[in-house]
């Protein structure tokens, strides 16, 4: 009895080791090394240059790879998808202005979000992981700031706006009639459908969805520009 024990131990530190080594295996990813992505096939590579970036999703099996060319007034961005042995899935349109990206892992999505700088465009992109445009995300001209809720549900871009003075209210600076506040436009992030907008004076702004509290801090309203 004590022999069959002692073998049945044994199996379960095998199998506890094995199952260990396969989900290891399972979850190689490309390395990169000295600005070099290496993929698993050992044959294809990307040599990064200087403003390059990539972002691995180590449960779907892909690396989305940005090149970056700084163009006279804009910054052109060339997406591409790939998988870890190497195949490239997609390469969408080359997108034009100047953007942030975010890397959604629970809905598997990524957002080109436009960003005002020099250039002021109001239409953000959103894929899916096999480089598939899902949605074109319209928002204000003026989005300095684009993020993501804790649980990824949300994406979230925040514009400095101008009001007219309230009765009694005293002017941001002296002489102005107007008064800036910030405007917030909400997306959801798997299907990149508007959801709602908020015009607040608030930094620190809370909004509720399904039965849900998010914050964000967006920073105290300022005069666009």
């Amino acid at each position: 009895m004590i022999r069959y024990c002692k073998l049945f131990g044994v199996f379960i530190i095998a199998a506890f080791f094995f199952f260990i080594t396969c989900a290891l295996a399972s979850q190689e990813i490309p390395r990169v090394v000295e600005n070099t992505i290496h993929f698993l096939d050992g044959e294809t590579i990307i040599q990064m240059e200087d403003k390059d970036s990539y972002y691995i999703f180590p449960k779907q099996n892909r690396l989305v790879y940005i090149n970056y060319q700084l163009k006279p007034n804009f910054v052109e961005y060339k997406l591409k998808f790939f998988d870890f042995k190497g195949t490239k899935i997609a390469e969408p349109d080359i997108i034009n202005g100047y953007y942030i990206f975010i890397f959604a892992e629970t809905t598997e999505r990524v957002l080109a979000g436009q960003r005002a700088t020099l250039t002021r465009q109001n239409e953000s992109f959103l894929y899916d992981l096999d480089g598939n445009l899902l949605n074109v995300l319209v928002h204000d001209y003026e989005s300095k700031q684009i993020g993501i809720n804790e649980d990824e549900g949300y994406f979230w871009f925040a514009a400095n706006k101008m009001r007219p003075l309230t009765p009694g209210e005293n002017p941001f600076y002296p002489g102005m009639a107007n008064t800036p506040y910030n405007h917030i436009i909400i997306f959801d992030a798997e299907t990149g459908e508007f959801v709602e907008d908020h015009s607040t004076d608030e930094s620190n702004f809370s909004f509720f969805i399904k039965g849900k509290t998010y914050s964000i801090i967006v920073g105290s309203p300022d005069v666009p520009g």
